[in-house]
């Protein structure tokens, strides 16, 4: 049997009675005491936690003479080694953070594209190879041993193909046909 909040015999707890009427709510002391404890408690661990850190055990520490230690671990490097600047960057640009995963660098787009090439029918005539620059500006009729720009030449000039050499590297370029 509950008893409410004038000593009224209640079906209810915290003050609400038989007849419908609410009564503002009151917590018993008990309770209100145990609350304010644990809060209390609650704020004083934080505090030690936060003000002083915890203690570890020591290691145990074994002394050793210099007699004792291995003669390679008391070697010191005279000098630092170089930092390589240069490399460090490179690496950071070609292994861009941003970039999605898996991403492979585009291929190295051609300068010239071939157009044609001209075979001799004669031993007298060079074979001549019709090139574009890639851009579109302009178009080149070389033979073999010419120089298109400052680092390329050309090297051979066969049927639907034109072998190029660009800074020691040769490439061919080869006339697509399809019909």
């Amino acid at each position: 049997m509950l008893f409410g909040v004038r000593g009224e015999r209640s079906r209810f707890p915290f003050g609400q009675t038989d007849g419908g009427k609410s009564r503002s709510p009151r917590l018993p002391f008990v309770l209100v005491v145990f609350l304010t404890l644990v809060s209390s408690f609650g704020v004083a661990y934080v505090l030690a936690t936060l003000i002083s850190p915890p203690v570890l055990s020591p290691l145990p520490v074994s002394v050793v003479g210099i007699s004792d230690a291995p003669a390679r671990a008391r070697r010191v490097p005279l000098t630092t080694p170089e930092f390589d600047a240069e490399s460090f960057c490179r690496t950071i640009i070609e292994n861009n953070l941003f970039r999605p995963l898996g991403w492979t660098p585009p291929r190295p787009k051609e300068p010239y594209r071939l157009i044609g090439t001209l075979l001799p029918r004669s031993a007298h005539t060079p074979p001549k190879a019709i090139l574009q620059s890639t851009t579109g500006e302009k178009t080149y009729i070389v033979s073999v041993g010419e120089k298109i720009d400052a680092a390329t030449e050309v090297i051979s000039i066969e049927s639907k193909a034109v072998t190029l050499s660009r800074e020691g590297q040769s490439r061919t370029l080869r006339l697509r046909i399809g019909f």
